[in-house]
Formats: C-alpha cells, structure tokens, sequence
C-alpha cells in the first residue's frame, strides 16, 4: 500500500502539468493581438522596432528608433487603435507629414520625440 500512495503522491503532480494545468507568466500578455493589428506588428518586428502590448493583447506602445522605420511604417500603425504612445528617436526616416498623418489618425495617441 505504501508503495501505491508513494506512486500517486509522485505522479499525479506529473501528470497535472502534463494535462494543461501549468501556469502564466504575470509578465505576459493575457490576450492575443488582434487580426486587424497583425500586420502593424510583423511591419514593427521586419524595421526592428520595439512595442509592448496591452493585458488585452492589443499593440499600446511603440518605439521607432531604426532606419528601417519610415513614413510606410507609421502608416501601418493607423490601424492600432488602442495605440497609446509613440516614440520617435533620431536615426529613422520618419518625415513631418507622416508624423502628421498619423496623429490625425490617431488623435488619442501621443507621439513623443525626445
């Protein structure tokens, strides 16, 4: 009998872990990015730029700090529409008028450049 109790006490913790019962990092997102969202981030992961998302998975805020972030870029991010801010550092080849644009498409969102 000891034997049997030793094998259930080892296994079925084994066995929990197995079946779905491990647990989410606090850190990460607790929802995932939404379709119309998606290209707005492959376009961010292809420039090298830098976002972080929402507990609701949505793209909340974006840093555009490469050469590979341009005009064609911000231009994608009009369709993150819980975008909270952007921030524009030197080395990009972000112009007025794109900056523009985008703040007229997303007047909620703060474009910052330090």
């Amino acid at each position: 009998m000891k034997l049997k109790n030793i094998l259930i006490a080892v296994l079925l913790p084994v066995f929990f872990v197995a079946c779905g019962g491990e647990t989410v990092s606090e850190d990460a997102p607790q929802g995932e990015l939404p379709a119309e969202e998606q290209a707005a981030a492959t376009a961010l992961d292809n420039a090298g730029a830098q976002y972080s998302q929402s507990d609701a998975g949505n793209i909340e805020q974006v840093t555009l700090n490469t050469e590979g972030c341009d005009d064609a870029l911000l231009k994608t991010l009009e369709s993150c529409k819980k975008l909270d801010t952007v921030v524009i550092m030197d080395g990009t080849k972000i112009t007025a008028a794109g900056i523009s644009a985008l703040k007229a498409a997303l007047p909620e969102a703060t474009v910052d450049q330090p």
